[in-house]
C-alpha cells in the first residue's frame, strides 16, 4: 500500500496551528490556583521561604503565551530586617509551546520587572540568602501513609533562562554602615541546568554613578545558593573604560582579580562608598584572596597620570570576634594639581565682607563607634607634587580599637617639617582628647591646602606650635573644654584686600598696599586656651607704614572672635591715622570693624612711652630671629593697660555644650 507522504504532510501542517491553539485556549480555560499552590509548595520546600502574589497568576494570550503575575513576594529570614527578602512588581512566566501541544504547563523562561532584592547578614555572619529546606521531623507522616522513611530533599523545576528589567540590589553589611545599592537596568542569566555554568549578560549602575555592562560566566546557581559560586570570569565596559573580572569563589577560598583602565578614576567612588578625585587615564589591578586568618585585597598597580599607589588590606576577626582591618599603602608619587574635586558654589554677587569658613566641620565627630572593630594604617609618602612646595619623605599612621584611637602624620614640607599628632583615650566618662601640631618654615599656603582651609596668606612662611587637650565624645564638647596653648609666628607676606574690606577708610589709608593686598613684615602671637576659649594676649603685627600690638580671644566651639588692635605709624605724616580699632566676626559671619579713639589713653600708660616701632627695629638686626615673635613677650610691659582692655566673651558662650542653663528662680513671698 502506498503512503501519500504529501498529503500527510499538508494535513499534519494544517494541524499544527490548530493544536497551538486549542492547547492556549485549554491554557486560558484551565483553573490556574491549584498551579500556583503547587508551585507556592515546591518553592517551599526547596527554600523554607513563603511566595506570595497580590495578583494571582493569569494567562495572556499573546505571540508568546504566558502567565502573569503582580505584587510577588518571597519572605525573608526571620531575623530580617524587612518582612519580605524580594519584592517584583511584575513576574511573567513564558510557557514552552512545545510542552503545551502535549498537554504540559513548562516555563521556558522568567522575566523579573521592578524586583527590589535585599540581601543582609546578621550579627553572627549569617546571609539571608541561606535557604534550606523546613525540618520535617521523623514522626509519622498520616497524610502520606508512611512514617520513619527517608524522605529526599525537594528540587524546583529548572528554568533554563531569567532576565531581569529595571530592578534594584541591595547589600546591607551590617549597622552603622551605609548600605550599597546596585541598579540592574537589563540582564540575562542562561544556565541548562542549576549545577552548570551560569551566563550572564548585563548592565548595571548605582546612584549617581557611571554604569557598567559585564558579560561571561558567573559560577553557578547551585553555587551562589550556598555561597561559592564556582569559577568566574566576567569582562565589560566600566564607565567610560574596560573591566575584567577572573577568579574563582569555592570551598578552598577566594582568589579574585581584577583589572580596569579608564580615562576617570573618579567613577570607582560611588561604588566604594569614597569621595574619590577626578584624574586620570587610570590603569589598575588588584587581587582579592581568603588567607588562613583573613581576607586579604592587595592593590599591586593604581597609576593615575603620573601617581602611582600600591596598597593592602588584611580583614579578620580576633579571638573576641572582633572585626580588625590591617592597611599598608604606599604612596611613590602623588600629582595633586592632576586631580581635580567638585567646583565650589561662587559666592553671592555684591558681599563686600563675605562670611568666613568653619574651620571646624558642621557635623561634630563623635566617638560612639570606638571599640566595634580594630583599625590599623599606615601610609608612606614618597613625594606629593603640585602645591607649589614639594612635599617628601611623609608618613601617617592610624590605630583605633577599644582602648584608644591614635592619629598622626609627618613630612617635609618644602623647606620645613609638620607633624600632627591625634591621641584619644575613651576611658572615663567622657574620655579625653589630645592634639599636638608643629610646623617649622612651612608656606602657609600650603598648610592651608592641605588643611582645606584659605587663610589668604599664601606667600608667608611661619612656625606654629599646638598644644591642645579637653574632653568629650564630640568634637565640639572637647573644644568647649579645651586647654593648652597656640604659639604663632608668619614672616612677610601679603593680606589680602577683601578680608579688610569692612575696615574703617582711616585705618586701610594707614596700612597702604594695593589691590593686591596690604604687606606685612611679620606678625607673632601667642594664645592661652582655657575652658574652650584662646586668649590672645600677645599680638604684635608689623607693615612697611605701622607696627600694631593688640589682643582678644576666639571661642573654639562657636568659632567667634573679637580683637582690639592698637597700631603705631612709622612715620608723622600717618599718626593721626593711627587709632585703636576694635574688630568682630567668626565662621559664617561677617566681619566688622570700628574705630574707638578712646582706647588710646587707656592703653598707654603715664610718663615716657616706649616706641613700638623702635623695638621692632632692633629686633630685626637679630640674624634668623622674627622680629615680632620676639617683641610678643615684652608687649605687656610697652602698653601696661591693654590687657585690661582685651575684650572677653560672653557668660552665654562660656556655658558648656549639652549643659542647659538654670532657669532664673522666681521670687518668693515672704509671709
Amino acid at each position: 500500500m502506498r503512503i501519500p507522504w504529501r498529503r500527510l504532510a499538508w494535513v499534519l501542517a494544517a494541524m499544527i496551528p490548530l493544536l497551538a491553539i486549542g492547547g492556549v485556549i485549554w491554557v486560558a480555560t484551565r483553573d490556574l490556583s491549584r498551579y500556583q499552590a503547587r508551585l507556592t509548595e515546591q518553592i517551599r520546600k526547596v527554600t523554607g521561604r513563603e511566595l506570595a502574589a497580590k495578583v494571582p497568576l493569569a494567562v495572556r494570550i499573546g505571540r508568546y503565551p504566558a502567565m502573569v503575575a503582580e505584587g510577588v513576594t518571597l519572605s525573608n529570614a526571620a531575623w530580617g530586617s524587612r518582612p519580605d527578602l524580594a519584592r517584583v512588581r511584575k513576574l511573567t512566566l513564558f510557557l514552552d509551546p512545545v510542552a503545551l501541544l502535549l498537554g504540559e504547563i513548562k516555563i521556558g523562561r522568567i522575566l523579573l520587572e521592578g524586583a527590589d532584592i535585599l540581601v543582609e547578614r546578621n550579627d553572627i555572619g549569617d546571609s539571608n540568602l541561606d535557604m534550606l529546606p523546613p525540618p520535617d521531623g521523623s514522626g509519622p507522616h498520616p497524610s502520606e501513609s508512611r512514617s520513619l522513611r527517608l524522605r529526599t530533599s525537594a528540587a524546583f523545576p529548572w528554568i533554563g533562562v531569567i532576565e531581569v528589567q529595571d530592578s534594584v540590589l541591595t547589600v546591607a553589611e551590617g549597622a552603622g554602615r551605609p548600605p550599597v545599592v546596585l541598579e540592574l537596568v537589563s540582564g540575562t542569566l542562561r544556565s541548562s541546568a542549576p549545577n552548570q555554568p551560569l551566563q550572564i549578560e548585563g548592565r548595571f549602575g548605582a546612584p549617581q554613578a557611571s554604569p557598567f555592562n559585564l558579560a561571561g560566566t558567573a559560577g553557578t546557581f547551585d553555587g551562589w545558593m550556598r555561597g561559592l559560586p564556582g569559577n568566574i570570569d566576567l569582562q565589560g565596559g566600566f564607565g567610560d573604560g574596560t573591566i575584567a573580572i577572573k577568579g574563582s569563589v569555592g570551598i578552598k577560598g577566594t582568589n579574585i582579580q581584577i583589572t580596569s583602565e579608564g580615562p576617570d578614576v573618579a567613577a570607582f567612588g560611588p561604588y566604594i562608598r569614597l569621595p574619590l578625585p577626578h584624574g586620570g587615564p587610570y590603569a589598575m589591578s588588584a587581587k582579592a584572596a581568603t588567607q588562613r586568618n583573613g581576607f586579604k585585597v592587595e592593590v599591586t598597580t593604581l597609576k593615575v597620570g603620573t601617581s602611582d599607589v600600591t596598597g593592602e588590606a588584611l580583614f579578620r576577626a580576633d579571638r573576641k570576634g572582633v572585626p580588625t582591618v590591617t592597611v599598608n599603602a604606599d604612596i611613590n608619587r602623588l600629582d595633586v594639581g592632576e586631580l581635580r574635586s567638585s567646583s565650589a558654589a561662587a559666592p553671592a554677587a555684591g558681599s563686600t565682607s563675605p562670611a568666613q569658613p568653619r574651620i571646624v566641620p558642621t557635623m561634630p565627630f563623635t566617638a560612639s563607634w570606638l571599640g566595634r572593630s580594630a583599625v590599623s594604617v599606615t601610609v608612606r609618602l614618597g613625594e606629593i607634587v603640585g602645591l607649589g612646595s614639594k612635599i617628601q619623605n611623609g608618613s601617617a599612621s592610624l590605630v583605633s580599637n577599644d582602648q584608644r584611637f591614635a592619629f598622626r602624620a609627618a613630612a617635609t614640607v618644602g623647606g620645613g617639617s609638620a607633624g600632627f599628632d591625634l591621641v584619644y583615650d575613651p576611658t572615663g566618662r567622657i574620655g579625653q582628647a589630645t592634639l599636638t601640631a608643629s610646623a617649622n618654615r612651612v608656606s602657609l599656603g600650603e598648610l592651608s591646602s592641605v588643611l582645606g582651609l584659605d587663610l589668604g596668606l599664601r606667600d608667608a612662611i611661619g612656625d606654629i606650635d599646638l598644644r591642645l587637650r579637653g574632653g568629650g565624645r564630640t568634637t565640639r564638647d572637647a573644644l568647649n573644654s579645651a586647654s593648652g596653648s597656640i604659639d604663632i609666628a608668619i614672616t612677610k607676606g601679603l593680606w589680602p584686600r577683601d578680608q579688610i574690606a569692612s575696615w574703617p577708610a582711616e585705618t586701610q589709608r594707614l596700612l597702604g598696599g594695593s589691590d593686591a593686598g596690604v604687606p606685612f613684615n611679620c606678625i607673632a602671637g601667642r594664645f592661652d586656651v582655657s575652658g574652650g576659649v584662646a586668649n590672645l594676649r600677645r599680638l604684635v603685627v608689623d607693615t612697611p607704614r605701622t607696627t600694631m600690638v593688640g589682643g582678644g580671644y576666639v571661642h573654639l566651639r562657636t568659632e567667634g572672635w573679637e580683637f582690639i588692635v592698637a597700631p603705631e605709624a612709622r612715620d608723622t605724616q600717618n599718626a593721626a591715622l593711627a587709632s585703636p580699632l576694635r574688630l568682630k566676626g567668626g565662621s559664617g559671619r561677617p566681619t566688622s570693624a570700628a574705630l574707638e579713639p578712646n582706647l588710646a589713653r587707656l592703653i598707654i600708660g603715664a610718663g615716657v612711652v616706649p616706641s613700638l616701632v623702635s623695638q621692632v627695629n632692633q629686633a630685626a638686626r637679630q640674624t634668623g630671629v622674627n622680629p615680632c615673635a620676639a617683641v610678643a613677650p615684652r608687649v605687656e610691659g610697652l602698653r601696661p593697660g591693654l590687657r585690661a582692655q582685651m575684650p572677653a566673651p560672653s557668660a552665654d558662650l562660656r556655658q558648656r555644650a549639652g549643659r542647659p542653663t538654670a532657669p532664673a528662680q522666681p521670687p518668693r513671698r515672704t509671709p
